[in-house]
Parts: structure tokens; C-alpha cells; sequence
């Protein structure tokens, strides 16, 4: 059954969100360590909860804006406050910088999805085995959702179970795409007209939830753009699909909010972030993450 948004469901008393990636550090929860990935130096952010606890990854998107790529993913609302309710279910998190990012080596034009997926897997495995973790949950959003899906038979590959894993305003891309570097051939490539069918994604998921894994999909109110309305339509048919012989995969909406949690026709100078929304979507994914 999947769980159901609900703006009552969120905290009687509104917890303060931090406004700056700097903010969210001078809480003390933070442990930042900087790791080296096939010759890349990431920059990392651990919430540690007790030894032999399960460990959560949190994977932000491709963000083109250089100011947004030099902040840790923490620096997104939604993760810095769920690092700390997992923290709460004697969980740990891990939140990274992407590669050729702010504190991350790289060079930014020469990164795919490839090796952005390496890196997760890598980046993910060092902290698993550094906290002891029982086992590895995942959630990734927009293009980072797809990244966690890219990932999984790697660290399947590697002994680490993946019980769970949360995907939020997931995106879909063409063949090949795994291995375009990120810029004007990568944007070239997901506007050509191709089948969403052959997405290598629909496959890694199906065989993902036949094998025991439990998804968790959502998609904002007002998702497109970036994620057209039939990428996100063919997702929730395949979703149902899925459920409806078993399989333990949900898609949700989050009402209220464009991508992003960003308010639905704001006026000019508004504050742009839904915090409720935010507080609320942290609430659910704490309760899928449970374990």
C-alpha cells in the first residue's frame, strides 16, 4: 500500500529547515571527509548512526548551475532533513558531491552517467564498509534517481544488499546516453525522438523488484518540465503493472509543488520552496527507509 501525502502528517510544530548548506553544518551532524575515486576527490557529508546500522545514499541530480554544483547535496532541503530522521531510526546517511562539482576533482564536461554511477557505487561502498552497515538503501532524485537504478547491479556485484529504494521525480533516457558526456551532445541525444520503451532503465527496475527489492516513485504535481508528462505517465502504468502481480514498487504524487518543491504559481519575490511539502515528502521516505 502505498503511503499517502498528507499535510497533517507532517510535524505539529514546524522544524526550522536550514536556508544554507552552511546552516545545515553548524548542527553538529555533519562529518565531512573528502575520498578519492579512481584518481576524483569527492567530498562527502556522513550522518553516523550506531555501528552495524543500515546506510542510506542520497543522490542529487546534474545541476548546470555552477553556484548549485558547488553545494553538497545537503544544501537540498529534502536530504539534509531526512538525513537526520533516518539518524533518528538508528539509521546513518551519506550525501556526496557529484564528480568535477565544488570540492569534487574532475573535469565536469567529461563526466557521464558511467562514471557519475562509479562513483556512487564506489563512494557508497567505502562509507558501507567504513560504518559497518547491515545494508544499503538508496534514494536518488531526478537525474540521480536514475543513477541509483544504473547502480544497482554494481554494488549487487560488490555483496552489498539494496532492500530499498526511493526515486523522486525520476527521469528516463535513451540507450546509449550511459556513456555521452554531459553537455551539448548529452542534451542533443535526450531530445531526439526515441522509443521510452527501450529506456535500459524499465529492465534494471523490473528485475530489481523480482528479486525482493522495494520501490518507492514519486513524481511532483507539476513535474514537466524537466520530466515530460508521458516519460512520467509510462512510469506509473509500469509501476502498476508491476504491483499488480506482486511486486512491492508504488508511484505516488506530491501535490502542491512544481519541481523541486517548488510552489505552483508563486508571485514574483515569493519564498519559492514548499518547506510543509518538504517536511511532509521527508516524513514518508523516513517511513519507507524504516527497516
Amino acid at each position: 500500500m502505498a503511503e499517502k501525502y498528507n499535510r497533517k502528517r507532517s510535524e505539529r510544530r514546524p522544524v526550522h529547515l536550514p536556508q544554507s548548506e552552511e546552516e545545515w553544518l553548524q548542527l553538529g551532524k555533519f562529518e565531512i571527509e573528502k575520498i578519492t575515486v579512481e584518481g576524483r576527490e569527492i567530498r562527502c557529508a556522513l550522518v553516523r548512526g550506531p555501528e552495524h546500522s543500515p546506510l542510506v545514499t542520497m543522490v542529487g541530480g546534474i545541476p548546470r548551475d555552477p553556484e548549485r554544483r558547488k553545494k553538497l547535496p545537503l544544501i537540498n532541503k529534502l536530504y539534509g532533513h531526512l538525513a537526520l530522521k533516518v539518524l533518528d531510526q538508528g539509521e546513518s546517511s551519506l550525501l556526496y558531491n557529484q564528480p568535477s562539482t565544488g570540492g569534487s576533482t574532475g573535469e565536469w564536461k567529461e563526466e557521464t552517467f558511467q562514471s557519475r554511477t562509479k562513483v556512487l557505487v564506489e563512494t557508497s561502498k567505502y562509507f558501507y564498509d567504513h560504518t559497518s552497515a547491515t545494508n544499503l538503501s538508496l534514494v536518488g532524485t531526478s537525474a540521480g534517481a536514475y543513477m541509483v537504478v544504473n547502480a544497482l547491479q554494481q554494488l549487487e556485484g560488490l555483496g552489498i544488499r539494496v532492500p530499498r529504494i526511493a526515486l523522486l521525480s525520476l527521469a528516463a533516457f535513451p540507450k546509449g546516453i550511459e556513456d555521452i558526456a554531459y553537455g551539448e551532445s548529452f542534451s542533443r541525444a535526450i531530445h531526439e525522438d526515441w522509443d521510452i520503451s527501450d529506456s535500459p532503465v524499465f529492465p534494471l527496475l523490473e528485475k530489481y523488484v523480482r528479486n525482493g527489492g522495494s520501490v518507492f516513485m514519486s513524481f511532483f504535481e507539476a513535474d514537466d518540465p524537466p520530466i515530460p508528462q508521458h516519460i512520467q505517465n509510462f512510469y506509473k502504468d509500469f509501476a502498476r503493472r508491476l504491483s499488480d502481480t506482486g511486486a512491492d514498487i508504488r508511484s505516488t504524487i506530491i501535490p502542491g509543488v512544481a519541481h523541486n518543491f517548488r510552489r505552483i504559481d508563486i508571485s514574483e519575490g515569493a519564498n519559492a520552496v514548499d518547506n510543509d511539502s518538504i517536511r511532509t515528502t521527508t516524513t514518508v521516505l523516513a517511513n519507507f527507509l524504516r527497516q
